[in-house]
């Protein structure tokens, strides 16, 4: 198996690389929308990580990858007995998320896990940016998820991940069912390649009328196909930089969305990371910014959306434990 092995100028580069992204994203294009205070209850679903790095790390095999982002990772895990924690907020709804993902169960070339989930709204006493919110939708979800992946090879494996969740308020209530399909390629350590697809079953959302009322209803998905890949820079030791690629078409939309992460580790238990999502026909730029720290028998990963756009203003921290 081929390692890439780079220069010491290399190294210099890409890591001077790493910082201008940094420094870039404050100029980036701010995303506005207008209409109704109405959205999705399909929040962030994937791991704290995938979030930092632009949500582009489907194909990233040798990561320690939420279901969420691709089920057919799981497949090519060798350790399973990883569980994690993720506590997802946004400063401007005050919805929060907290999920939990059991450690994989691995049988033969079978891998099967589940994720328990609750949303619902923050502390209304604490006004965490020190400025107006938009109204708070006054909804509550529970979800379950159970991801399945058939390791067809020890570099392919294939993967469905299903959901269902019980949305409500005082007013109303309703199950929606929504799956996730993917595949993962590694021929080499160094690099490997993934698919998803998404969209299939029904999301639940809100809308908050004039009068401060949050009405519930469920749609159909938006079908998405995504593609990409992750590679990853080695020393002689161990991994220092990992850089995940890709794009999604969003059926229905004219253009691509592409996504990009890099993660830099200085140190065996240090990491920086940044990612983004644009569209270049829409003129919009999402920029992602993260850290994590591996201390041996837990990691710990926080992220943060720096850009103040409806939608896109919020932060994770998430909670992997080795056993």
């Amino acid at each position: 198996m081929m390692n890439i092995r780079p220069t010491y100028y290399s190294k210099i580069l890409i890591a001077l690389s790493f910082i201008f992204v940094l420094f870039c994203q404050p100029f980036a294009i701010a995303q506005t929308e207008t209409g109704d205070n109405e959205g999705s209850l399909r929040v962030h679903k994937f791991d704290t990580r995938t979030l930092s790095m632009g949500s582009a790390t489907l194909a990233d095999a040798y990561g320690r990858t939420s279901i969420g982002i691709n089920p057919a990772l799981s497949g090519l895990f060798n350790n399973g007995r990883d569980a994690q924690f993720n506590s997802y907020h946004n400063w401007d709804t005050n919805l929060m998320q907290h999920d939990f993902t059991l450690p994989t169960i691995i049988i033969d070339r079978h891998h099967f896990t589940a994720r328990a989930g609750l949303t619902m709204s923050g502390f209304d006493e604490i006004n965490y940016r020190g400025s107006a919110r938009l109204p708070e939708p006054d909804v509550e979800q529970y979800h379950a998820d159970l991801a399945y992946a058939y390791a067809v090879t020890e570099v392919f494996s294939v993967g469905i991940l299903q959901s269902l969740s019980y949305t409500f308020n005082d007013e109303t209530e309703f199950l929606t069912y929504f799956a996730d399909l993917g595949l993962v390629y590694a021929p080499a350590e160094n690099i490997s390649y993934g698919l998803s697809f998404r969209g299939i079953g029904r999301d639940a959302h809100y809308l908050i009328n004039e009068a401060g009322e949050t009405n519930l209803y469920n749609q159909r998905l938006g079908q998405k196909l995504e593609l990409g890949s992750t590679f990853r820079f080695n020393t002689n030791r161990r991994t220092f930089l990992s850089i995940s690629l890709a794009n999604e078409k969003r059926f229905g939309e004219d253009g691509i969305w592409y996504k990009g992460g890099i993660e830099l580790l200085p140190f065996p238990y240090f990491a920086i990371r940044s990612g983004a999502i644009f569209h270049i026909g829409l003129s919009e730029f999402i920029p992602r910014l993260g850290i994590g720290f591996d201390t041996g028998p837990f990691i710990l990963d926080y992220m943060v959306a720096p850009r103040d756009q409806r939608g896109e203003n919020f932060h994770q921290l998430g909670l992997t434990f080795q056993f």
